[in-house]
């Protein structure tokens, strides 16, 4: 009688758990709807990025600042027109006059000042279209890890949803024992204890994706869901990563860090600034050299009483300045050339910060590959055992520690293979932006 009253508990826990899974893959569906990719979730994180069009108008205004420095190599025009009226006098006529001046100006010979000035302009405008795309790249990033997050954390409520389903099925199981006399009431409650737990982690892991997807509405400005990422597409990838010895390893890292080398806009940046300072050094050095300038003015004048007179007045001037205060120079060209220094051991920090961020995201790309491997061969064991174990349990020939132990193995190696997975997604997102690349698809070809 026990026995069968055991079976028919069994049978009933069996069906509700089946039921529960059923229904979980129909929300599952139903929630597969109004998804958006990766491609379209970075479009739209680059389409409302504040930081990107602050950044884009500063390439105009550098560019604005470029043309006016360009300006300034030109001759300077000026036309003075006025005209007076005296009185009294027998009729405005007779007393109107007028006069125009026109005068041009033009520097001949400053030292090349003005040109450095020029070149440092068109520096500075290209320093800023690198920030700018620095800022893209870091935008792209930014929206993949954002993608990443809203799906790693639906696969964890979903692997929490699994762990509650098999806790309350042991607790069901354990219930059935019970109610038989098969097992004392301590095992019943172990497994109520553990139902709480599992029933905790799915309300930490509900509220994980609400923030994760708040997160990526913030970035995309839609409230769609990211389109689930078939792993098996990386199969190849993965396999070849994982089969890399250190020599192929170190190969990979060297292909990356010479695309970084020639491509990161951040480490362009820098190099940019550093010319921009040196060029300053020489614009300081120039104030040691005389400039040259010259000018012209030219007048005509009317009078009721002597008519209209074109060449009226006009002169012609040639101006040489010789710089006496060469003390003062010598300081701002020490000036200009200890912040020229500065910049060039920022630029070699730059290139060597960017080695090591390059080598630790190829060594931590590899470890997640591996991770990912070995989680998959311990999730199939975990599952076979856990199939076993609760065999047994139904059989009364394992206990209730037993099959929770085998749930948890379930549960960790689970959580593992999560884990790892969206790190690898993350290590080639890292590694594009260092190396300065806009698709995946440049990177991966680097492994070839």
């Amino acid at each position: 009688m026990n026995d069968a009253k055991a079976k028919e508990h069994i049978m009933k826990a069996t069906f509700r758990a089946a039921l529960l899974a059923f229904l979980l893959a129909a929300a599952g569906l139903a929630g597969a709807q109004d998804l958006i990719g990766l491609d379209k979730a970075q479009a739209l994180a680059l389409s409302r990025s504040k930081s990107l069009q602050k950044l884009t108008l500063a390439v105009d205004a550098g560019q604005v600042a470029e043309k006016a420095q360009n300006y300034s190599l030109l001759p300077q025009a000026t036309l003075k027109v006025g005209g007076t009226v005296d009185y009294p006098a027998a009729s405005l006529a007779s007393s109107a006059a007028a006069a125009a001046t026109l005068s041009v100006s033009q520097i001949i010979y400053e030292g090349g000042k003005n040109n450095i000035l020029a070149a440092i302009d068109r520096l500075a405008t290209e320093q800023a279209r690198m920030e700018a795309r620095a800022e893209y790249l870091s935008v792209l990033q930014s929206a993949d890890s954002a993608y990443f997050n809203v799906l790693k954390a639906q696969a964890a409520l979903e692997a929490a949803k699994s762990d509650l389903s098999a806790t309350k099925l042991l607790q069901s199981l354990a219930q059935a024992k019970f109610d038989s006399g098969v097992v004392i009431k301590a095992a019943v409650v172990e497994a109520q204890a553990e139902t709480m737990s599992k029933e905790t982690t799915l309300s930490q892991a509900n509220k994980t994706l609400s923030v994760a997807k708040a997160s990526f509405k913030s970035i995309t400005g839609v409230s769609s869901l990211p389109k689930p990422i078939d792993f098996a597409t990386y199969s190849a990838v993965m396999a070849r990563i994982g089969a890399n010895d250190d020599a192929a390893t170190e190969a990979f890292i060297s292909s990356v860090t010479a695309s970084a080398l020639k491509g990161n806009p951040s480490l362009s940046a820098s190099q940019l600034v550093l010319e921009q300072a040196q060029k300053s050094v020489d614009a300081a050095k120039a104030a040691y050299l005389p400039s040259v300038s010259a000018a012209w003015s030219h007048s005509a004048a009317y009078s009721a009483s002597s008519g209209l007179d074109l060449a009226s007045e006009g002169s012609l001037s040639l101006t040489v300045s010789i710089p006496l205060d060469q003390y003062a120079t010598k300081n701002t060209v020490q000036g200009k050339t200890i912040v020229a220094a500065q910049a060039s051991l920022s630029k070699e920090s730059a290139v060597e910060d960017l080695r090591l961020e390059i080598m630790s995201d190829v060594y931590d790309l590899t470890s997640a590959v591996r991770s990912v491997s070995s989680s998959q061969k311990a999730l199939e064991y975990a599952q076979s055992n856990y199939e076993v174990k609760l065999e047994l349990y139904k059989l009364s020939k394992a206990s209730s520690s037993e099959l929770s132990d085998a749930e948890l193995l379930v549960s960790s190696s689970r959580s593992s293979l999560i884990s790892a997975q969206y790190a690898f997604l993350s290590g080639l997102s890292s590694l594009r932006t260092a190396a300065g690349l806009e698709s995946e698809a440049l990177l991966l070809a680097m492994l070839k």
